[in-house]
């Protein structure tokens, strides 16, 4: 019992957190992203560390994701000559191709 009112109460202390938003310059924001990235820390987190404050999370898997409506992935599809109502292979064929980029980036 003692577990579920734990929770709830954290649960309650998350709902009166305030959200900070900043206009910081492209410059300042890449920056801290970068930084986060490479410490394996969300933004926000990264923040959090620069002013001190504790880190609760756990480092994180940096993912990609972007959306795709399904004429794009139809398009893609007949891109990589895959079936279109198959976006698992849609997905990975995209995976592939980002890796290639990269490689080629560096």
């Amino acid at each position: 019992m003692s577990d579920a009112k734990d929770k709830w109460l954290r649960q309650e202390q998350a709902v009166r957190a305030t959200q900070m938003a900043f206009d910081l310059s492209s410059e300042v924001q890449k920056s801290i992203k970068k930084q986060a990235i490479d410490q394996e820390l969300t933004p926000s987190d990264m923040i959090r560390k620069i002013l001190g404050l504790d880190v609760k999370s756990k480092k994180t898997r940096q993912r990609l994701s972007f959306n795709l409506n399904d004429e794009e992935i139809a398009q893609l599809a007949t891109r990589f000559d895959v079936p279109s109502d198959d976006k698992r292979a849609v997905k990975q064929q995209v995976a592939e191709l980002l890796i290639a980029h990269t490689k080629k980036a560096k």
